[in-house]
């Protein structure tokens, strides 16, 4: 019966062209915009290349210095001092990495040419190493006789390599950064512009960096310009480190008399994180939830009101039809069977054009597409572009979900106009005009 209900529904389609195009499109687009909404945040907060241990990762990014007498506040990342006399420490962490916070920019005199190439830098540990699980094609990760004594070594993404060497088998080899020689010690796969907290061209450990060493007086010496990423051992451990934490700085504050220091919400798990529009702002849920929710609303709901409407119109114009087939005995069941397979046949066909769209759009749009909710969205360096992989993009669970919300609306949108038509009397049904 199915089989037969969907050999109709494909004539339906072909006798009314402009009516199906115009629900599938409809359909289309609106999965198209679920898809890449739920796609923006799937890349953001699952675990993707290099970063595979999003789910028992805490940040601590930013801290506040207050002096409650003179009403002075200092906020700001985190200093080397902090890093070393309070995180790495850490009893109940696995893994500490303390990296730069931004990216800073670089040039590379080319070897053959003496062309200047802009790069970009993320000065990091070697924790940062055992962190995040980079490819290595070449050599291995500066060693911690290297970040201890602040020596000028550098890991180079696979295309910077290329670009400055002509090959990923430069381990060893020595390049000018800024008029300061390096020597490479490895080289590893890309990562994305779309993992910020691991995107570099070249990563240089901070101790070779000056600035990443001062301690401000003013400010206990704790602001600096570091983020600390902590890997807990298991997810129910992140309990457990977030505690050792807080017991640090409550300490801490006992011993001072002039000064205290603020947390700022800090530390939380990597995935509320990536919801913090302000580094001095702990996440404000009811805002965010509200706006998630508008723009749901606003890419599934319309869309299913209006093509509810369409829908109506259809059966209105069929009524002569259903009114003679109930006339020879066709039972009200069947009948709204036959129209509610009809609707997911058209739905069927406009998830796979979402599916398309969705890719198309952010493929095409990918160099500001996963900034498009963010208040204070990241700015893409100059020659940077951004790129996806395909354990990113295809996954098959976020489709299955969005395409069963899509058709749980459809469904709904469709049952409603079906009913009232179906609930018309048969002689009512034949004399309509429509």
């Amino acid at each position: 019966m199915i089989g037969l209900y969907l050999k109709q529904a494909w004539q339906l389609l072909r006798q009314n062209r402009l009516y199906s195009c115009v629900y599938i499109i409809g359909t289309g687009l609106a999965i198209a915009l679920t898809m890449i909404l739920v796609l923006i945040y799937y890349i953001k907060l699952t675990p993707v290349y290099p970063e595979p241990y999003r789910d028992r990762t805490v940040v601590f990014e930013h801290i506040a210095i207050t002096e409650p007498r003179h009403e002075n506040f200092f906020s700001g990342n985190l200093s080397y001092k902090a890093v070393r006399e309070y995180f790495y420490p850490l009893q109940s962490a696995e893994v500490v990495s303390a990296f730069g916070a931004y990216l800073e920019d670089g040039f590379i005199e080319l070897p053959e040419t003496a062309e200047m190439v802009p790069a970009q830098i993320k000065y990091t540990d070697t924790g940062f190493w055992k962190m995040f699980d980079f490819q290595f094609l070449a050599g291995h990760p500066f060693t911690e006789a290297d970040f201890q004594s602040g020596i000028c070594s550098a890991v180079l993404s696979e295309s910077l390599a290329h670009r400055i060497f002509g090959s990923t088998d430069v381990a060893g080899r020595y390049f000018s950064l800024n008029f300061d020689e390096y020597r490479v010690s490895g080289v590893v796969k890309d990562a994305s512009f779309a993992t910020p907290s691991t995107f570099a061209q070249l990563w240089i450990p901070f101790t070779a960096n000056p600035d990443y060493l001062k301690e401000e007086t003013q400010t206990l010496g704790l602001r600096g310009y570091l983020t600390v990423y902590i890997l807990a051992p298991s997810r129910s451990a992140i309990r457990e480190v977030k505690q050792e934490i807080d017991e640090i700085f409550r300490k801490i504050n006992s011993t001072l008399d002039e000064y205290e220091i603020d947390q700022l919400g800090y530390p939380e798990t990597y995935r509320i994180n990536v919801f913090r529009e302000n580094g001095d702002k702990a996440v404000d849920w009811k805002e965010v939830l509200k706006n998630q929710g508008i723009i749901l609303l606003a890419l599934l709901l319309v869309p299913a009101v209006n093509l509810a409407g369409m829908i109506s119109s259809r059966i209105e114009k069929r009524l002569p039809e259903l009114g003679i087939r109930k006339a020879f005995g066709v039972s009200r069941k069947k009948l709204l069977e036959q129209l509610l397979v009809e609707n997911l046949f058209l739905t069927c066909l406009g998830g796979l054009l979402g599916l398309l769209l969705s890719y198309l759009l952010i493929w095409y749009g990918r160099n500001w597409i996963l900034s498009l909710f963010d208040a204070w969205p990241d700015l893409i360096p100059e020659g940077v572009d951004t790129y996806f992989t395909p354990g990113m993009l295809f996954s098959p669970i976020v489709f299955g979900i969005t395409f069963c919300v899509c058709v749980i609306l459809n469904f709904f949108s469709a049952l409603f106009p079906a009913l009232r038509g179906l609930n018309r009397e048969i002689v009512a049904s034949l004399h309509d005009k429509n």
